[in-house]
Order: structure tokens, then C-alpha cells, then sequence
């Protein structure tokens, strides 16, 4: 069963007189999981490799079925798929040359599963002969046909098309009457009507007289738009298509608002089916008649499992959606849509959010079976969010965010790693998706100095992480600074500050005071209530609200050793910095500077010999020339890499030439300024004291070991890793000596490469290079690219290919690898070609005075890596000498079921005494959650 497999009936003409020749039935198999904003999600990973050559593939499409979420394999054909909903669902895999295919498989929640995948090669493409031959006059009918079928023939469709139609076969067809279409490729999609590109893998499809059916696997894109008008056009269209659809209608359905949103159920009056053909076409003369309105006893009730529901459908239903029009009117007097449907076993099985999960027992005919593949929306789509977010004012008030960020313990000693989870409150929480997916994390002393700023990555309203405290530190009074930088536009009290107290090794602060202990909506069960040194205890943890009823939330806990570790008070509770500010309706978004940050970017400019920016060419490329991006810079030089999401530091080559190709004299790149530091609230910071038992490591316990030697294999004529790929030519440094012309390195390459010309242009006398055919690249070089040790050598009117080749000593060279064809992934540089030389150890980017002045080098931060807390298990076996842990459970990600519950379970330290359980986090409808508990306690 495929995820998107639409299967297509008739009806027979006499059920009712409608004014068409013939009613066609659709039944939409849609088996992916829904997309629950609350959910344990799960992880997906895996290779792509060739079949028959066993090879990895990269840069393959990989992708949810029916829905946006897609990936593509890296170099080594691993792909990696996040955050999906655990259950059943389908994957897709789509390469060039190969045959596509799905893969369903089913995910645990909060699991990972590996899916590794070989694709088989087409055994034919078609060429542009075959495409010629087979594309006359009889082939562009069957493809008129074949869209009119397959997208639809309706407004809708009249804005989409096939963007590569010759793909498309026609064959013959053994049966009488009866349509075929195959397709070997891919078929693209454009739809202008609801903003999508679909990559469609079409599996079969046939049509006759009495059904037909489409089969395949579809990719959706969100299309960019040209303009604020083109995207709100879009959402309206989608909800619009959304809003008519069944899965709409069942979603009312089961919260008893059908009617209120328009869907309207007549059933069949007993004794009147037989009198079908007799009908008129004024609806008003048949309801009573031969119509009644729909309304059983029950029309919804519970399945057996949670979230999912039976709809009640006796007979045969008729659908009236009185919010929409239409030009096909069934009755004269109801220019409306309206449908019908039949259901085996007279009862649909639907998931919360409308989606059919009994496919196969749905027969729909009318409006509701009148939408094709043009129609078709995403599984992922969310509905709700943008019915919220239709006629949304966009209001200071609407758009507020409030940051608060909770630690795994109140303070910390030097060299120590600190865990945070924080927590996003939203003016309305529909709005998270565009606002900020950034944030910005500061370590500050109490005398207003950084100790470091940190980005860590915003998802779904929470972003977790960790960081190392230097073991330099040597005051003890700091400040924890937490905000998104469009927080800056609500200024200074709208960014999160925590003091943080941070003590030497040797110091400690006394324990034992009372804690002041509260929780609100949030209750705890320990089991066992006393437990002895490493022992396993578990929580139960329930979130509710004022009345009593469960909340969704995501929360944070930790678990303290009170022995170790005293209480310290925060500047604002959770409840208080988390919520929102009353800000007047009429206060609007005019005057906000600072822009919402939904990703990673970095600015520069370009400047010229006399200091000034300048317009020109910039080539970045990403760690050591895994990736290439081009860019332009403007008037003043500026340019910008946007739209980026990495983790940790990132390696920048940038070469940049001005509008005349001429190297530009420097580059630099812009400082990401912090907000500004506003005066610090007092805070009553505690008096730390000397740690009797703290012992530090004299030198005599230092032990060194004398390592063995390691034997390293040359591995430098192996598969290189290089982004120009694997290299048609490999000449070493013996094969450049032997050729008798070791002084002239251009001459030596040109005997060791077949195909490789060397020419002298006109007057000048300047060889030029020429690989094979070569082709003209928009500088007007027809050279190829000249690489030492992976930067490259800018080539201008000045400086030819064979310039830059003959500025390096050939008694230096290790190796030269050459590629004569086109190499995509350097752009207009790489097209024609690469002479990639590589020089003996020791001597890298030595010997080539031109590398300074060409590419500048830098490294950029983004979002810091997540590390996971390390939790002891003894029942595993595990041996500990001493616990002296101070956190014993750590865990920022836990997400409370329908119920409201969560649990989780830990081991004691050696110390077995009373526990600090802290728990902080945001309830789904943006209540915040708190909670302090001491466990394990004699204490009454």
C-alpha cells in the first residue's frame, strides 16, 4: 500500500441526475503518522549506495512520503532524517539514473533507526532522439489527456504544469479502452495555485470507462515567493483547498462543528432509493422527500486506541459544503459543492486531525472526487496553525517572545560543564515557526565583561545545550544571559538574566538550609520514598492546571544531591519571566530594528586598493572545499551567506574579484555585536568558604606513559575527498621529473595528459591551457582551475592558468591530480576543469606567492554542539569507585503524554540522603510549569 496512492471508480449514471457523463470515485491512502507538535520523535538514518556496483550515491533525495520533509545523502551517501513522528510511515528515495523507489518502515518514539538502501540503475534514459522521435502530434494529445487526468481540470490545475512533460510514455494497452502513462524519471510539478513544487514518482496509472487509478510517491518544496502579496495569496488558496477537503470535514466532525464550518449531511429517506432517477433538480422539493438531514444517534465515537475515532456513515451520504461555490451546480438552487459517500461497513476510521486510516472502504464521488494531483496538499500541512494565523494582526502584543532558561544546578565551580534547557513563550504560540530560531546564550561577569557568547538552535519552542565554564575564572559572581534578537526590540527587561554564582575548586558553599519549596501545576511521586546509596528511584511526574486537568507539556528536571548543593534564588521564577507583557493592540511592528533571525548568516564587504567597498564577484568556499557558494557583492562591497545551519566552527576561503575580475585588496567579514549590557540588578550573592576536603593533584601523581610507535600509511594517491571528486588523472612527482623538461612544469603535465593542450596567445606570449574541448566560462577562459593544496589560484588578464602553475617549484610537488570535465560543484570556475596540485609534507602553501593575495581565511561560529548528560546505571554492571555526584539526573527534553504523565528513573550516589527535584518547562497552551521537591527524606 503506498502512502500517496490515489485509486479512481465510477458510479454508476443513474444514482442521481448530476450533468455529468460519468462520476468518478477517489479513495486517498494516506498512512503517515500525524505531525503532533508534543510527540517523542524519532530519528532516521541510513546509505544510499548503487546496486550493482555497490558505490554510495550522494546528493540523493530522501523524503517523508506526501509530505516536505526531505533530506539529501552527503559525499558518503549517509543520509539523516530528524524529528519525525514515531509509527508506521513511508520513505522515499529518488536519484538521477536510478529508479526510484519507497521504503516503509516503522519508528519508536524517541528512537533511531537505520535504513540503508540500494537503488538499481535504469537500464534506459531517454535521450534526446528517443524524446524527438516519440513526442508527435498523437503524443501531445495523450499528454493533454494524460494532465487533464493526472493534475485536473479545474482552476487549480490551470495554474500547474508539468515542468519536464517528455519524460512521460503513452504504450499500448492490451485491454480495450483503456489509457496508460509510465514514466522512467521523475515528473515535476509546478503549482502556482497552492505554492508547490512536486517531484512526483509515478508507479502506475491507468484509466477506462470504468475506473482508474495513480500510483507513485510525491516530494513537496515550498515554492519562494516573489512578494508578501504572491505568499498571503498562497496560504488563502491552501486553506481555501483544505478547507472543502474530507479530511477538514472529518476533523469537525469529531469536535460536533461540522455545520458551524459549513459541512452540511443528508442521508437517504427510507423507501426513496429506489426512486433515484425521479429526482428534480431543486434541492428545496427533495428535502423531506427523498433527502433528510444526517443526524444518528452517534456520529462519532472512540476507537480503541488513542487520538483515533469512528465516524458513523450508514448508507449512502450526501455532502453539502455551504461555505464554498461552484459552477457544477447538482440543484439549481444550491450553488455549492456537494459530494457523496459510501462506506463499506458504514463507518470511517479517522485520526484526530481528519486523516482516513480505512482508505480502501471510502468511495467519494462529486465535488470531493473531482480534485486530482493538482489538489493535493502536504500530510504535514498544518491547518489549524494557519486557520490562526488567516487574519493575525501583526502586533507587538502577537509577536512577544519571552526567554527562560533553567539550569541543572543553581551554581557551579570552575572547569565544570553547565546542561540548560530553555523555554519560549510566544504572543501566539502559531506564530513560532517565523519567529526567532536562534539563541543567544552569554556568560557575563559582575564587571560587565564577556566571558564568552554562545548560539544554540531553537526547535519547536525549546533549545537545549550545554557549555564548559573556563577553569580560569577566578571572581565568583556571573551572570547568565539568555535572548533572541528580536527580543532587543522590546528592550532590556525582555532578555532573561540569571546570576550565577561559579566557585574555585577549592571553595564550597554551606548547606543545609531550609528550601523554599512550591510548585505550580506540576505534581511528583517518588517510588521508593527512601532509597540507599545507589539505589533506583522513579518519579512519576504530572502536569495539570488550575482545575485539575492534564496539560501537554515539554519539561526540564534535575535531580541534586541537597547534601552538595544549596539552593540560590533567581531574579524572576519561570512563571514570571515567561510571561507575556500586556502591550497595547495598536502597537505595531513599524518601528523594530532588529530583524527575527530564523537562521544563521554572516555579512562582509569587499574593498578595494584605496580602502573602499567596491561591487564585484565573491566565491566562499566551506571547510576546506566541501562546498562552494556565489555570491555578489554590492555597490559598497557588501555581500551576505544566509539562510545557513551548522554546528560548531566553520572554515571560510573567501576570493572575491571586482566588477572588472581584478583580485580585490581585502576582505572582511562583519562582527556580530551582542546587545547592549544594561545595569545589573543587586543580587545577594553568597559568601563562599574553603573546601576542607578538596586535595589537589601534585606533580608526583601526574604519571606519564610512553607511547608506541605507530606506523602511518601513505594514503595520498588514494580516493581524495576533494570537492572536484575522484580526479581523471593522477601524475606523480617521478612521472613530472622523468619527462626531461622538469624546469617547465606546464610542458611536464602536458606530456603526462592526454587531451591536455598548451598554446601561446598572440602577441603576448602567454601560454594558455586547454583540457579536452573546454568551453568559454563567463570571465571568457576557456583555462581550467589551478588548486594548490585546495585553495585556488585566481586567474585574471595578468595571471593565466600557466602563470600560476610556473610560480610553484615541480621539486616540491607530491602530486597533481587533474579533471578534464565540467566540475558542477566550483561553479563557473569548474567548468573547464581542474589541475589540482598538491605539495610534499611540510612544504603546504609554500612556494605559491599568488595564495595570500587571492583567498582570505576565516572561521565563523554557529550553533553549538549537543551533548548528551551522562547518566550511571548500576544495574548494567557499571563500576564506580567513588559517586559524588552533585547532579544525578539530568534531562531537558521530556515531553508529558496525553495524560499528562511522564517518568523517569535514576540511581542515588553514595550518599543515599535527601534530593532536590526541580522541574521547569512550558505546557503546550504556553502555561508555565514549576515545581520544586525534596525526596528521599526522613523529614516529615
Amino acid at each position: 500500500m503506498r502512502i500517496n496512492q490515489l485509486t479512481f471508480s465510477n458510479l454508476e449514471p443513474q444514482l442521481l441526475p448530476i450533468p455529468l457523463k460519468k462520476l468518478i470515485l477517489l479513495v486517498v491512502l494516506l498512512t503517515t503518522q500525524v505531525f503532533l507538535v508534543y510527540s517523542q520523535t524519532a530519528t532516521l538514518t541510513g546509505t544510499v549506495k548503487d546496486a550493482d556496483t555497490g558505490e554510495t550515491l550522494p546528493f540523493c533525495n530522501v523524503f517523508v512520503n506526501n509530505t516536505t520533509i526531505s533530506t539529501t545523502s552527503d559525499l558518503d551517501g549517509v543520509f539523516t532524517l530528524t524529528d519525525l513522528a514515531p509509527g508506521s510511515l513511508e520513505v522515499g528515495f529518488s536519484f538521477l539514473g536510478y529508479i526510484a523507489t519507497t521504503k516503509r518502515v516503522t519508528l519508536n518514539p524517541g528512537g533511531k533507526l537505520t535504513l540503508n538502501v540500494s537503488l538499481e540503475p535504469l537500464e534506459t534514459e531517454l535521450s534526446d532522439v528517443e524524446i524527438k522521435a516519440k513526442r508527435d502530434k498523437s503524443w501531445e494529445r495523450d499528454l493533454r489527456k494524460f494532465e487533464n487526468l493526472f493534475l485536473g481540470n479545474d482552476a487549480i490545475a490551470a495554474k500547474t504544469e508539468i515542468s519536464n512533460p517528455w519524460v512521460v510514455d503513452f504504450p499500448e494497452s492490451e485491454e480495450r479502452n483503456t489509457f496508460l502513462a509510465s514514466s522512467p524519471l521523475p515528473i515535476e510539478i509546478l503549482n502556482q495555485y497552492l505554492g508547490y513544487k512536486i517531484t512526483f514518482n509515478l508507479q502506475e496509472f491507468y484509466d477506462n470507462p470504468v475506473n482508474y487509478r495513480i500510483a507513485g510517491a510525491a516530494r513537496f518544496e515550498e515554492l519562494e515567493a516573489e512578494s508578501d502579496q504572491q505568499e498571503q495569496e498562497w496560504d488563502r488558496n491552501r486553506m481555501d483547498v483544505y478547507s472543502k477537503s474530507p479530511q477538514n470535514m472529518f476533523r469537525a466532525m469529531i469536535s460536533g462543528t461540522h455545520e458551524k464550518e459549513g459541512f452540511y449531511l443528508y442521508g437517504e429517506r427510507p423507501s426513496a432509493a429506489d426512486s433515484r432517477n425521479m429526482r428534480s433538480d431543486i434541492f428545496a422539493d427533495e428535502l423531506g422527500k427523498s433527502v433528510i438531514p444526517y443526524k444518528p444517534d452517534q456520529l462519532v465515537t472512540a476507537a480503541d486506541r488513542p487520538g483515533e475515532y469512528w465516524i458513523h456513515l450508514k448508507g449512502r451520504i450526501e455532502i453539502h459544503y455551504e461555505k464554498g461555490y461552484t459552477t457544477v451546480n447538482t440543484y439549481k438552487d444550491a450553488p455549492y459543492p456537494i459530494s457523496w459517500i459510501e462506506v463499506k461497513g458504514d463507518r470511517v476510521r479517522v485520526r484526530e486531525n481528519g486523516m482516513i486510516l480505512n482508505p480502501q472502504d471510502v468511495v467519494f464521488s462529486g465535488d470531493m472526487d473531482r480534485r486530482r494531483v493538482a489538489s493535493m496538499l502536504p500530510l504535514d500541512y498544518d491547518a489549524e496553525r494557519a486557520i490562526q494565523l488567516q487574519n493575525l494582526d501583526k502586533t507587538a502584543a502577537n509577536y512577544q517572545e519571552r526567554v527562560y532558561l533553567h539550569t541543572d544546578r543553581p551554581y557551579y565551580q570552575a572547569g565544570e560543564e553547565v546542561f540548560f534547557q530553555a523555554f519560549i513563550n510566544y504572543g501566539n504560540p502559531y506564530l513560532k515557526k517565523e519567529l526567532s530560531q536562534v539563541l543567544h546564550v552569554e556568560l557575563v561577569s559582575a564587571d560587565r565583561d564577556f566571558v564568552f557568547r554562545k548560539k544554540y538552535k531553537i526547535y519547536n519552542g525549546t533549545a537545549g545545550g550545554s557549555f564548559y565554564i573556563p577553569d580560569s575564572l577566578a571572581d565568583n559572581q556571573y551572570f547568565l544571559r539568555a535572548y533572541t534578537n528580536w527580543n532587543r526590540n522590546y528592550g532590556p527587561d525582555h532578555l532573561f538574566l540569571k546570576p550565577l554564582p561559579i566557585l574555585r575548586p577549592n571553595q564550597m558553599l554551606e548547606t543545609g538550609s531550609k528550601l523554599a519549596l512550591k510548585s505550580k501545576n506540576v505534581l511528583l511521586e517518588a517510588n521508593p520514598e527512601k532509597a540507599g546509596p545507589r539505589e533506583k528511584i522513579q518519579l512519576k511526574i504530572k502536569t495539570v492546571d488550575e482545575a485539575g486537568r492534564a496539560l501537554s507539556a515539554r519539561l526540564a528536571v534535575s535531580v541534586l544531591d541537597r547534601a552538595q548543593v544549596e539552593s540560590f534564588p533567581e531574579i524572576k521564577p519561570a512563571e514570571e519571566a515567561l510571561a507575556l507583557e500586556k502591550i497595547p493592540d495598536n502597537i505595531g511592528l513599524e518601528r523594530f530594528s532588529y530583524p527575527i533571525e530564523t537562521n544563521l548568516e554572516q555579512a562582509g564587504q569587499i574593498l578595494d586598493q584605496k580602502g573602499k567597498g567596491t561591487s564585484g564577484s565573491v566565491t566562499v568556499f566551506v571547510n576546506n572545499f566541501e562546498g562552494i557558494v556565489e555570491l555578489e557583492a554590492d555597490r559598497s562591497g557588501q555581500f551576505k551567506l544566509e539562510g545557513m545551519e551548522f554546528y560548531g566552527p566553520l572554515r571560510l576561503a573567501i576570493q572575491a574579484t571586482d566588477s572588472r575580475g581584478r583580485p580585490v585588496s581585502e576582505i572582511k567579514l562583519d562582527e556580530d555585536l551582542a546587545a547592549p549590557l544594561a545595569a545589573f540588578p543587586s543580587v545577594n550573592w553568597p559568601e563562599p568558604k574553603l573546601d576542607p576536603t578538596y586535595q589537589p593533584i601534585s606533580q608526583e601523581e601526574i604519571k606519564t606513559e610512553n607511547l608506541d610507535l605507530v606506523e602511518v600509511k601513505d594514503q595520498s594517491l588514494e580516493a581524495s575527498k576533494a570537492i572536484y571528486g575522484r580526479a581523471d588523472f593522477v601524475v606523480t612527482s617521478d612521472k613530472l621529473m622523468a619527462t626531461g623538461s622538469s624546469v617547465d612544469l606546464v610542458n611536464s603535465l602536458a606530456g603526462n595528459v592526454p587531451g591536455m593542450r598548451v598554446t601561446v596567445a598572440g602577441a603576448s606570449g602567454q601560454q594558455q591551457i586547454r583540457l579536452r574541448g573546454g568551453a568559454t566560462s563567463v570571465s571568457g577562459s576557456m583555462e581550467p582551475l589551478v588548486m594548490v593544496d585546495g585553495a585556488i589560484l585566481v586567474s585574471a588578464p595578468g595571471a593565466t592558468a600557466a602563470d600560476n602553475l610556473r610560480n610553484i617549484n615541480p621539486n616540491d610537488i607530491d602530486r597533481v591530480e587533474i579533471v578534464s570535465r565540467t566540475v558542477s560543484m566550483l561553479g563557473d570556475q569548474g567548468r573547464n576543469g581542474v589541475i589540482a596540485v598538491y605539495l610534499k609534507e611540510g612544504l603546504s602553501n609554500q612556494g605559491s606567492p599568488v595564495l595570500t593575495s587571492s583567498v582570505s581565511n576565516f572561521v565563523i561560529d554557529g550553533y553549538e554542539p549537543p551533548r548528551s548528560f551522562y547518566q550511571v546505571a548500576y544495574e548494567g554492571g557499571e563500576e564506580v569507585d567513588k559517586d559524588l555526584r552533585k547532579t544525578l539526573y539530568w534531562n531537558g527534553d521530556l515531553v508529558t503524554d496525553e495524560s499528562g504523565e511522564v517518568v523517569l528513573s535514576f540511581f542515588t550516589n553514595d550518599s543515599g540522603g535527601p534530593l532536590t527535584v526541580e522541574i521547569r518547562g512550558l505546557s503546550l497552551d504556553g502555561k508555565p510549569i514549576s515545581g520544586t521537591f525534596t525526596i528521599n527524606s526522613t523529614e516529615k
